[in-house]
């Protein structure tokens, strides 16, 4: 049973490769990656993801949303500006 929490999934964030040992990840964590490889700071990000498992293969992930992670998942942040 202990086998599963140490498996490690390598996702993208912005072409940029991580290693997660989650099998969810949370909007904040992505922009958080993403901020960590220098990111732009912004108000708001946009997070687009794709690769994803049967679940949830693609789609637009939103703040207090987390979405199920599966090996090359991959991970799209963009600030969407001030308005």
């Amino acid at each position: 049973m202990g086998d599963e929490k140490e498996k490690k999934l390598t996702i993208f964030v912005n072409q940029d490769e991580h290693e997660i040992d989650t099998e969810k990840i949370s909007y904040a964590r992505v922009v958080d990656l993403y901020l960590g490889e220098g990111g732009a700071p912004s108000k708001e990000y946009l997070v687009k993801y794709s690769h994803g498992p049967s679940e949830n293969p693609s789609g637009t992930l939103t703040p207090g949303q987390e979405v199920k992670v599966k090996d090359g998942m991959r991970f799209r942040v963009s600030g969407t500006g001030e308005s």
